[in-house]
Order: C-alpha cells, then structure tokens, then sequence
C-alpha cells in the first residue's frame, strides 16, 4: 500500500512540472498593440519616429511582427523559456539581406524586448525596442 502511495504521488508530481514545462509564456492571447523604437548604430542624428502596429497573438504565434515585415521576413527557430520568447530573422528587400535575433518577455496584458539586426553588406547595425499591450480581443 505505501509503494503505490509513493508510486501515485511521484505520477502526480512528475504530471505537474510536465504541465508547467509546455504551459508557454504569461501572455493573453488577443489584439496587442506593438510600438517599435528603431536606433541605427553608428548613424548619429539619424533618428527614425516609432512605429505602433496592431497584431493578433495566439499560444502558438508568439512573434511579434508587422503585417510589412512578415512578407519579406522569415522566422526561425522559436524557443520558449519561462515567460520569454527567442527567435533569429532573416530578412529580404531592397535595402540588402538582414539577419536578426529577437526577444520579448510576456507579462500577462504586456510585453517588452528587443530585436537586433545587421544589414549585411554594408555591416550597419539596427537596434529595436519592442513594448506592446493587449487592446482586446481577435476579430
């Protein structure tokens, strides 16, 4: 009796960090409101204004990204770690090849990160500051 007691409690144990491991981050799936601050390194009295789009976010579409971005861009390897969001980024336009990493950490109804790029070729640098909020739901 005691072994299946011990048996059972570790089953339980084992199923409860399981389930935390695959929960994903504290973030309200819905309508997010993403204001992105873009710096140019290296380029002083370069300042370019932030730019606010809206986007809908899923459990399983964690990435912010503009609805511009998503035709030229393409994300790989998304990970998970707690309450933050890893992924690389390589993008495709006129201006060059870019290649990326970004990071954002949720928090239920908000979020904030970065995402850094180089624009390879001409080795210029670009460093984003993402914030964002949840507006409600998807429509």
């Amino acid at each position: 009796m005691t072994k299946r007691v011990f048996f059972f409690g570790i089953a339980l144990l084992f199923a409860f960090y399981l389930g935390v491991a695959f929960a994903g981050p504290n973030m309200n799936p819905g309508k997010w409101e993403i204001t992105t601050e873009t710096e140019m390194v290296g380029m002083s009295g370069m300042t370019v204004p932030p730019m606010t789009h809206v986007q809908c976010l899923k459990k399983d579409d964690l990435v912010p990204q503009s609805s511009e971005a998503s035709q030229e861009c393409q994300v790989t390897d998304i990970q998970q770690d707690g309450d933050t969001v890893s992924w690389k980024i390589v993008c495709s336009g006129q201006n060059g090849q870019m290649d990326g990493t970004g990071t954002v950490t949720y928090r239920g109804d908000s979020m904030e990160g970065t995402m850094d790029m180089v624009i390879k070729g001409a080795g210029m640098r670009i460093k984003n500051k993402i914030s964002g909020r949840r507006i409600g739901d998807c429509e």
